[in-house]
């Protein structure tokens, strides 16, 4: 899947954006790494949340796309199935 939308005015590039932030909603960190958000996330104070949103952006402006989803309970529960595997 390609990252770049081609408009008429331009070129428009689509971003994943992740955002970890703390129970408060307060953004701890931001950027288009997952695996920087993971690490982020595991350093961050309990009841921290990690998120995901896209935007297109270009030179000048960025555009949400969509509103962010929390990502938290996949994230637990995943670390949680992967823990369970690595035991037996």
């Amino acid at each position: 899947m390609s990252n770049i939308v081609e408009l008429r005015n331009g070129t428009v590039k689509r971003t994943i954006f992740y955002e970890v932030s703390d129970a408060q909603n307060i953004a701890i960190w931001g950027g288009e790494s997952p695996s920087e958000a993971l690490k982020w996330y595991r350093e961050s104070p309990l009841d921290s949340k990690i998120w995901v949103s896209e935007w297109l952006t270009d030179e000048e402006d960025a555009r949400e796309m969509m509103p962010p989803i929390e990502l938290t309970p996949l994230v637990l529960s995943t670390i949680a199935n992967c823990m369970e595997r690595w035991r037996n």
